[in-house]
């Protein structure tokens, strides 16, 4: 008898073995491997939406892009950039670029690879600004580049050597070598 008693004893936790066994196979996934961030950033981010209030509260600009890479010396890189600014402004900017970055210790927006820049105007015309690169400075209120720019608006084309949007003022300025054509 006492034989039998061991025997389920031990046929019990073999059991009770094989049951918790299978269960934390059932309840377990895979085992994620190791994480790499791309190009060996700290932490990036994909779709991001990043919103900058005014101290009363009310939208100052916002900016999408399709990636952000930060990295360890606190700078980063961003694909795919689209900045929709409004504050104190009558109107908007809208700012577009395929890359930029924001160099270490900075909060300036540098843009790069086709800046195009529309901005309704008061009349309702449209202004289509482009340039190869510029800098967006959210604390001066300004983008800036010293680029070759284009401004096209229904009636007229202004190029010239760099420019000054001042976004307080909501005036755009080319700087340097400015040629004016007017058309019909």
């Amino acid at each position: 008898m006492l034989r039998i008693g061991v025997i389920l004893a031990v046929v019990c936790v073999i059991l009770l073995g094989a049951g918790s066994w299978l269960g934390s196979l059932k309840h377990s996934g895979p085992k994620p491997g190791a994480v790499h961030t791309p190009d060996d950033s700290d932490y990036y981010m994909q779709g991001a939406t990043v919103y900058q209030l005014s101290k009363q509260g009310q939208l100052t600009y916002r900016m999408k892009v399709g990636q952000v890479l930060h990295f360890a010396d606190d700078s980063a890189r961003l694909s795919d950039i689209d900045v929709h600014y409004l504050k104190g402004t009558k109107t908007y900017w809208n700012l577009h670029a395929a890359k930029g970055r924001v160099p270490a210790g900075q909060r300036d927006l540098y843009l790069y690879d086709g800046v195009v820049i529309h901005h309704p105007r008061v009349n309702g015309n449209m202004v289509k600004v482009t340039t190869s690169h510029a800098w967006v400075r959210p604390k001066a209120n300004r983008v800036d580049s010293d680029a070759r720019v284009t401004a096209i608006e229904p009636g007229q084309k202004v190029t010239g050597d760099g420019m000054l949007i001042n976004l307080d003022t909501n005036k755009l300025k080319l700087l340097n070598n400015v040629h004016v054509t007017y058309s019909p």
